[in-house]
């Protein structure tokens, strides 16, 4: 939002007219208070009083006055307390009262618009005063909110416009013109620069002792018409206001050039790319408007003389901030921020010197980074986008969020496996036998935890009849009771006369302690063991320290140990005459065939990053369980009761003719005892199941743990904060590269924006099936919308 305000004193009057929009026009005349120059001029004196040595000019020419006898700073400080005094008491004249309002009320607009929409520009008053003498006043005070800025600009501009060239990509280019030293010290001057060179290609010109004046000048001229091409022309030195010349600079000792004689090659350098000019001297007032008038985009100077110091300590200032890619007005704004804020007891009035004209028409002047850093400012999120991706980031680290996503996710693969028709090829080899509420009543037990040991013996010898090679029991067997000696004979019997492998359950309590087999039970020289812990909606790996490992890992191992392909004479076996653990056996096996790596899936293995990432409650790259699988073509399930009494028929109703080559877990399901070992039931099993409520038991979700070690069957999710950032980083790389089309093309930007991501749904929801890859797509879909959406509907409002 752009103001033209031109302030004309003619006589004692003063005529304002503030321009803006479509041809929108204010106008105020009030009378110029015959005072304020006055003491203008009693400021000015004490400032020079003050700022006696060391100006950046010539002392005849200012006037400087030397005596020793003046508090100067108290004389400076009450002088510029009286003159802004008077000044803003004029600008507050009720006949200013509709400019005023006008003006504010933009910065408030602009307040309320960065708000909505982060990263808006400031509204920006280009005034241009005439005659000279209003010029000199310090304009910059008058304040009308935080994001109204005040530039200057000539009040004659021939040029039409402003032949704006791009930024330079990479390192500005920086001539450096270091005028007539006497009396001063440019040493902080090259300090300040070099200090960036990093970002600033810096090329110094000037005068050489034995140097004669037409050479100096020619050499100068030459390097601002450098056909390679400046970005910024930075001026340090003594110079003067002159109105028929344009203001001059001293080059040399008694050697000085005027803006006129320099104008031919400013013109050309301004066509090669020169945006910036800052004349670090004093009395530029001449300098900037003839600077502009030739038709450069924007120049800082000192309206007043200037004290080498405060010179020196300005520049360190405009620098630093450049070098944080700030633009030259807000650099400016900064650094004479800064002079006021934490210098002005030292440098007082320094602050009101410094003004930066611009061209109406031009863009305010910005250091681009470089390489990477380049890449990243571009990158660099608004206020807005950082509020918005730092709230998804969040709800993507917290495990409540992050499993009610994934719940809605899986029961989306479910219906889309189901609708696509791409399920399982054929079901695996689990057989679940479930000991039910039926089974507890028929065989009249009434308490059945622990469970009974007689009701487990019939099991194991009725499986044993029915050839069943891998049986896992999903019952901690801890504690000693009742008919121990005959579940014991019962497994003694299926590994010595049947070759069984059993897989038995162990657990850790709250203490730390493993529960493991009773040895009256079974001894771990003849029996696996396994971890029934279930790390809910996600596989137990092996791997985890000092862990037995998972149960259902036992389970797939153990069946692959039973193939017929894979007996040979070092194979292990249960025996029940070892003196070493069958866990010991086995792992020695795998050590001497396979490198001691078993042969399933590697991402049955813990991971690195999963492990640590446990630190900061995640599970980075950690399966699931794939609960978009039918449970029908995960596992079979017979109940124990028709397992007893009905062994055919139940074989028959689940399919199967015999046992042999199956893998049977005896779970408990169906009564209420077993409670705490049962989960509410997930959306996808419920969407196969046609039920919306239920339960899951642990016996089930070994069950498909079990599946998904026999198959290698490991859907890896990919996390969704690393989704949510790259969404981030693709949205923000589709507002650089294509934000103009959106703007273009509002309607249909938000008709293809719809179609990527329901696009970007199916291509996730295929990845998962094919792939075994779980995508996230809500979180990043959202991140995307709260980049992208806020543009297209402000283009579409734009566009109605």
């Amino acid at each position: 939002m752009t103001y033209r305000l031109n302030v004309h004193k003619i006589d004692q009057s003063c005529l304002f007219e503030l321009n803006w929009g479509k041809g929108q026009r204010l106008t105020a005349s009030l009378a110029f208070p015959a005072q304020l120059m006055g003491l203008y001029d009693t400021w000015r004196r004490a400032y020079l009083g003050y700022y006696k040595q060391a100006l950046r000019g010539r002392v005849g020419a200012m006037g400087q006055v030397t005596s020793l006898d003046v508090n100067w700073h108290s004389n400076l400080v009450l002088a510029e307390a009286r003159l802004l005094s008077e000044f803003h008491k004029w600008l507050k004249h009720g006949d200013l009262f509709d400019l005023r309002v006008e003006l504010t009320k933009a910065s408030e607009k602009v307040a309320a618009g960065s708000t909505k929409s982060p990263g808006a520009v400031k509204a920006e008053l280009f005034l241009a005063c005439t005659p000279l003498e209003m010029a000199r006043l310090p304009w910059e005070t008058w304040e009308f909110g935080q994001h109204m800025q005040i530039v200057r600009s000539p009040a004659n501009i021939r040029s039409e416009t402003v032949d704006r060239k791009p930024f330079r990509r990479g390192k500005a280019r920086v001539l450096a013109i270091l005028g007539d030293e006497t009396g001063l010290n440019f040493e902080e001057e090259r300090n300040a620069l070099n200090a960036q060179k990093k970002l600033l290609d810096i090329h110094y010109v000037g005068w050489q002792p034995g140097e004669n004046a037409a050479a100096l000048k020619e050499r100068i001229c030459q390097a601002i018409a450098d056909p390679v091409g400046w970005d910024v022309l930075f001026f340090a030195g003594h110079s003067n206001e002159a109105a028929l010349l344009d203001g001059q600079v001293a080059i040399a000792p008694k050697t000085t050039i005027s803006i006129k004689e320099l104008s031919p090659y400013l013109k050309q350098a301004q066509r090669r790319g020169l945006q910036f000019a800052l004349f670090n001297s004093c009395s530029g007032l001449d300098i900037a408007n003839a600077l502009i008038n030739l038709g450069l985009s924007q120049v800082a100077i000192m309206r007043e003389p200037i004290h080498n110091e405060v010179a020196q300590a300005f520049l360190v200032q405009l620098l630093q901030r450049l070098a944080r890619y700030e633009n030259v007005q807000e650099a400016l704004l900064g650094a004479c921020q800064f002079l006021k804020l934490e210098q002005n007891l030292t440098y007082p009035s320094a602050y009101l010197v410094p003004s930066l004209f611009r061209h109406p028409e031009s863009v305010s002047y910005q250091v681009q980074p470089a390489g990477l850093r380049k890449a990243l400012q571009h990158f660099r999120p608004n206020p807005w986008e950082a509020a918005a991706i730092g709230v998804i980031a969040v709800l993507s680290l917290l495990p409540p969020v992050q499993d009610w996503l994934l719940s809605q996710r899986v029961w989306a693969q479910a219906v889309y496996r189901d609708v696509t028709t791409q399920l399982a090829p054929a079901a695996t080899p689990i057989v679940l036998v479930r000991i039910d509420d039926r089974t507890l009543q028929e065989r009249r037990i009434l308490r059945p935890s622990p469970i009974d040991r007689t009701l487990l013996t019939d099991i194991v010898t009725q499986l044993a009849a029915l050839e069943a090679k891998v049986v896992g029991i999903d019952y901690l067997l801890d504690r000693p009771t009742d008919n121990d000696a005959e579940l014991r004979q019962a497994l003694e019997q299926g590994v010595e006369q049947n070759q069984q492998w059993f897989v038995l359950a162990t657990k850790r309590n709250d203490p730390g302690d493993w529960l493991t087999v009773y040895p009256d039970v079974a001894s771990t020289n003849w029996v696996l063991t396994g971890d029934i812990r279930v790390p809910w909606w996600h596989v137990h790996l092996r791997g985890w320290s000092e862990r037995p490992l998972p149960f259902s890992y036992q389970l797939a191992i153990a069946h692959y140990l039973t193939q017929p392909e894979h007996q040979t004479s070092d194979i292990p076996r249960p025996n029940l005459q070892s003196q070493k653990s069958l866990q010991a056996l086995v792992e020695g096996y795998w050590e001497a065939t396979h490198g001691g790596q078993p042969p399933l899936s590697e991402r049955a293995n813990l991971s690195i990053l999963t492990n640590l990432s446990r630190w900061i409650y995640q599970r980075w790259l950690h399966p699931i369980l794939d609960f978009s699988l039918p449970p029908e073509q995960v596992y079979k399930t017979i109940p124990a009761w028709q397992l007893l009494q009905e062994p055919n028929r139940g074989l028959q109703e689940a399919g199967l003719s015999t046992l042999q080559g199956q893998v049977v877990i005896v779970i408990a399901g169906g009564y209420d005892e077993v409670g705490e070992d049962t989960w509410p039931l997930p959306s996808a099993v419920a969407y196969w199941r046609d039920q919306t409520v239920g339960v899951l038991s642990g016996g089930e979700a070994h069950a498909y743990m079990a599946h998904h070690f026999l198959t290698g069957h490991m859907v890896v999710p990919i996390p969704d904060l690393w989704m949510v950032l790259a969404a981030a980083l693709g949205s923000k790389a589709l507002l650089l590269g294509l934000g103009h089309q959106f703007k273009r093309y509002p309607v249909r930007s938000r008709w293809i924006f719809a179609g990527a991501t329901a696009g970007y749904g199916l291509l996730c929801l295929q990845l998962y099936v094919g792939g075994l890859v779980l995508v996230p797509w809500f979180l990043p879909s959202a991140t995307a919308s709260l980049y992208l959406l806020p543009l297209l509907r402000n283009n579409y409002h734009e566009s109605t």
